[in-house]
């Protein structure tokens, strides 16, 4: 009896095992972790470190860099 509940299991593991779809990734057609946008600039406005040094100071300062150019 317990021969049978274990040729059934062993049956039932291998059966699944064997229709189990293979774990694999296909490429995305969408590109999602690239990018081929071409970098804009502004102009007239201000550059990416001045912004980055007027946020660092208005951290420091606890202003509000939008209020404070206002």
């Amino acid at each position: 009896m317990v021969s049978r509940i274990l040729v059934g299991a062993a049956l039932a593991i291998g059966t699944a095992i064997a229709i189990a779809a293979p774990a694999g990734a296909d490429p995305s057609v969408f590109n999602d972790l690239s990018c081929s946008c071409p970098q804009t600039v502004s102009n007239g406005g201000i550059s990416l470190t001045e912004q980055l040094q007027r946020g660092i100071q208005a951290g420091l300062t606890g202003v509000d860099p939008v209020q404070a150019n206002q």
